[in-house]
């Protein structure tokens, strides 16, 4: 490949990956079987990122392996309708451009393990976005690092990746033990995204191994705990015992050595955590901003159920992001519809992080994203309210009769 047998667009993305691979200390590199790409979204990439893509489209770059895209950086389905300046919009249609030249699988979502690539335990895959990675190595048991932007194209331009890190069993040991202590009880679904924030920051790029999770958590409880955890940290794979593959006792996820540390979370870790989440104030909230990681249907159904027909008071902003299948199907099942009827509105294939709503002028976001509370003052430009789907709903949905919100 670096001698150009397989085009001049393979043979960049080769050196690139050797280099970078040596100065991580890999002795070789690994076929894998499916890339993500992050170097995706305008917002994030700027116009050096859209003229690398359009780079290696231009060299003619295919891609070899099933790779996929991450939220693109506006509304897929009407970017005018989002107030997305027409600059804006060509720059990120050039990407989408170069990408749909190479064969990406344009499925623009931070959650490709739901839209049919959900790798295999033991599989070797080389993935971007933070919140994705940490998924599926500590999920799902697929090995991939936190593989960076201009890497992940060069990964399925050549279907191989770095040998080191994760990759290693012996590396996905755990380090850091964490003793869950809330008197025995579960996990409400809003303590999963405040348990991975805070873990992130206890954690850094440490490996935990969560000890006391009661119940069996759903996909979206695990979904949104791992994005908090990779948020707020630099965490790509956490054990839950019990749970999660590599970790059916406490000692195989350790690999039979002793924690480096302990961790105990209590209910007053909790409780302050989600406090030091928000930044603004309830009866500032000009916008309730929900789908980071993507919203699936079964959250997009919690919604219509919280709402009952109740209408989103003037003044107010409330958008669910999600994918575009997952859109079908809410349309299918007459959700979408209700939504819109209440004032929410569905964006398609981008998230509030990474799209410019700051057009918009929003003073306080209000969220039940663990990843959205951590990035939104910087990336937004505005204040934050973690809360629970119900409280944000609540918040800003008038009575029946069409008085104050709840």
């Amino acid at each position: 490949m670096l001698s150009g047998k397989d085009g001049p667009a393979v043979a960049l993305a080769m050196r690139i990956l050797t280099k970078v691979g040596g100065a991580c200390g890999a002795e070789r590199l690994i076929p894998v079987t499916s890339a993500h790409i992050v170097l995706a979204m305008y917002k994030s990439i700027f116009d050096a990122g859209v003229e690398v893509c359009e780079r290696f489209a231009e060299l003619g770059g295919k891609f070899v392996i099933p790779t996929t895209l991450d939220p693109c950086g506006m509304d897929t389905e009407s970017p005018e309708k989002f107030k997305t300046p027409k600059t804006y919009q060509e720059k990120q249609r050039r990407v989408m451009a170069a990408y749909q030249k190479m064969g990406a699988i344009p499925v623009w979502t931070c959650t490709p393990y739901l839209t049919g690539s959900a790798p295999r335990l033991g599989e070797h895959i080389g993935w971007t976005e933070s919140s994705a990675v940490a998924y599926v190595n500590s999920v799902l048991g697929a090995r991939t690092n936190r593989e960076t932007a201009v890497i992940d194209i060069c990964i399925g331009l050549t279907g191989r990746t770095m040998d080191y890190g994760l990759h290693k069993t012996e590396n996905r040991r755990g380090q850091v033990l964490i003793q869950l202590d809330l008197n025995g009880r579960e996990l409400h679904p809003f303590e999963y995204p405040v348990l991975g924030y805070y873990l992130g920051k206890a954690l850094g790029s440490r490996i935990g191994v969560v000890d006391g999770i009661k119940g069996s958590p759903s996909t979206e409880e695990l979904k949104n705990m791992m994005a908090g955890a990779a948020a707020s940290g630099s965490v790509a794979l956490l054990h839950i015992v019990g749970v999660t593959p590599e970790a059916l006792t406490v000692e195989t996820a350790f690999q039979g050595r002793k924690p480096e540390d302990t961790i105990v979370v209590t209910e007053d870790i909790l409780l302050k955590t989600r406090q030091d989440m928000s930044t603004g104030k309830k009866n500032e909230v000009d916008f309730v901003a929900l789908g980071c990681p993507h919203y699936t249907i079964r959250e997009i159904e919690a919604v219509t159920r919280i709402l009952k027909g109740r209408k989103i008071k003037p003044g107010v902003q409330c958008w669910i992001y999600t994918t575009k299948s997952t859109a079908m199907l809410a349309e299918r099942m007459g959700y979408r519809q209700k939504l819109e009827e209440s004032g929410v509105i569905l964006t398609l294939e981008t998230c509030m992080l990474i799209s410019p709503v700051e057009t918009w002028g929003f003073h306080t976001i209000m969220t039940d994203s663990a990843k959205c509370a951590y990035y939104a003052p910087m990336q937004c430009k505005t204040q934050v309210l973690y809360a629970p789907v119900e409280d944000c709903i609540n918040a800003i949905a008038a009575d029946q009769k069409g008085g104050e919100a709840l």
